[in-house]
């Protein structure tokens, strides 16, 4: 183990330790000191640097955020990814973050804000535009969502061609297109004729057709 890993393993060790405390934690003072142990017992390894570096700790203040958004402590994570722009703005991993941050707070209008941010980067994931185009047609905002999944019919995989075309189909049961939505279903079992979700969306798309 690396003397950076050990010194963030340690320093995130003690914030879980300090976390219980801090929030009445009931460990009887045998279960603490099991803890305590723990935490500061590493055998058989090299001595820990004193000092982390400025990268060190801003990777270290990233596992925090990390830290807290895994604990759904948004509001926490939310200023320290701030404090962090101001050190490195491009960061895509703060972007994510803080996507997930608001969304987890119900401000999906920020959230989107947060991935086109992201998706603007040439360094995006397919991931990174699923998530952007997901959010944008859950605030029915269809004019981002549809061209990222018209993009994804030029790919080269089958599973993201049916992907998108799944996607379009139900971004046009969003608009009330259901003529639309099925043409896009059909194309999508053409390519894959063995999709669950594409036959599951045709025979819904069928129904609403019955109903109308």
């Amino acid at each position: 183990m690396s003397v950076y890993r050990q010194s963030r393993w340690l320093k995130l060790s003690l914030v879980a330790l300090l976390s219980a405390m801090a929030t009445g934690c009931s460990q009887s003072p045998t279960k603490l000191s099991q803890l305590e142990n723990k935490a500061f017992e590493q055998p058989q390894t090299p001595p820990l640097a004193s000092n982390l570096n400025a990268q060190e700790e801003y990777e270290f203040a990233l596992d925090l955020a990390e830290w807290e958004i895994d604990r759904q402590r948004y509001e926490r994570a939310e200023t320290l990814l701030q404090k962090l722009r101001k050190a490195q703005y491009d960061d895509l991993r703060l972007y994510r973050m803080l996507a997930k941050v608001y969304e987890g707070q119900q401000k999906n209008a920020l959230a989107l804000v947060a991935w086109l941010h992201v998706n603007k980067s040439n360094d995006r994931l397919v991931s990174d535009e699923a998530e952007l185009a997901r959010l944008a047609l859950i605030q029915e905002e269809f004019d981002i969502a549809e061209p990222i999944y018209q993009a994804w019919l030029s790919s080269d995989k089958i599973s993201q061609q049916v992907s998108g075309l799944n996607n379009l189909g139900f971004a046009a049961i969003l608009q009330n297109d259901y003529s639309q939505a099925k043409v896009y279903f059909k194309q999508a079992l053409g390519k894959d004729p063995l999709n669950t979700k594409a036959s599951n969306n045709l025979a819904l798309v069928n129904t609403l057709i019955e109903k109308q």
